[in-house]
């Protein structure tokens, strides 16, 4: 059954249309939601509001095609709502597959990139709620500047000026962290010598 066909089974009270509709949206939403708040708990309670949200106002809804930009603006909210009330950093694990963790011979290589992974995700936790949102609807969930403008309500420059705002901001920011890493190893093998 597609995705549209669900929306309107569940317009029309059908609780188990939404049961599956949250199957198709649960891992999406569990992952944008932890990558704005940093806690798996949060994520959850955020994701299982989104949902009990959306079955009460799927009424409103006029047209199902809609129903993704629809929801995750939904989702959006709710998740700055509680980013908000937590305004405590919370470390970031977790969020990509690690290395694996069993082997001890990792490669200087899968070294290297974990630190920038870890790195990157630092400073996108740093962004404002709004350039980290984007950021994260646009290369994480893979959305289109389009469909991010539809959920953040507001216009499609507004989303490309906060992407590029964002970018400047990481691309800075890692090339400090960068500089900073260098500069610590360089010393470590200065007092080695």
């Amino acid at each position: 059954m597609c995705e549209e066909e669900l929306v309107i089974k569940i317009q029309s009270g059908d609780i188990n249309a939404l049961g599956e509709l949250f199957e198709i949206y649960k891992n999406e939403s569990y992952k944008y939601a932890y990558l704005i708040t940093a806690s798996k708990h949060t994520s959850e309670d955020i994701v299982q509001e989104a949902f009990i949200s959306c079955y009460n106002n799927v009424k409103s809804l006029k047209n199902p095609e809609s129903f993704k930009s629809w929801f995750f603006k939904m989702l959006t909210r709710i998740a700055w709502r509680y980013a908000k009330k937590d305004k405590k950093s919370l470390p970031v694990d977790n969020i990509f597959e690690k290395a694996d963790e069993k082997s001890i011979d990792t490669s200087i290589d899968q070294y290297l990139r974990k630190e920038q992974n870890n790195n990157l995700h630092e400073e996108i936790e740093k962004l404002d709620l709004k350039q980290k949102t984007v950021i994260i609807l646009y290369y994480f969930n893979g959305l289109t500047v389009k469909e991010i403008a539809k959920i953040m309500g507001c216009f499609e420059g507004t989303v490309k000026s906060r992407l590029h705002s964002a970018r400047k901001k990481l691309k800075s920011s890692l090339i400090k962290c960068d500089d900073e890493y260098n500069h610590r190893n360089l010393k470590r093998v200065r007092l080695n010598e």
